[in-house]
C-alpha cells in the first residue's frame, strides 16, 4: 500500500534535488524515497544505542575498554 504526501521544498532544494537527480541518473523521488529510508534507518539505530548504552552503564559498562574486559 503507497500513500501520498505532499511537502512544499524550497526553491534551493528543489533546484539541489533536481541538480543531484541528473548527477546520479535516478529520478527525484526516488531520492526522496532514499533519504527517508537512511532517516528512519538512523534513527532507528540511535534509539537502539541508547537504549544499550543506558543497560550497560547501569551494570558498569561505560567504555568499550570494558567490554573488552569482559569479554577477554
Amino acid at each position: 500500500m503507497s500513500k501520498a504526501i505532499e511537502v512544499t521544498l524550497s526553491d534551493k532544494v528543489v533546484a539541489d534535488l533536481g541538480d543531484l537527480a541528473l548527477k546520479e541518473r535516478k529520478s527525484e523521488q526516488d531520492l526522496i524515497l532514499e533519504a527517508l529510508d537512511r532517516y528512519i534507518f538512523i534513527r532507528r539505530f540511535r534509539t537502539l544505542a541508547d537504549r544499550m548504552t543506558a543497560k550497560a552503564e547501569k551494570i558498569g559498562i561505560h567504555s568499550e575498554q570494558d567490554v573488552f574486559d569482559r569479554i577477554s
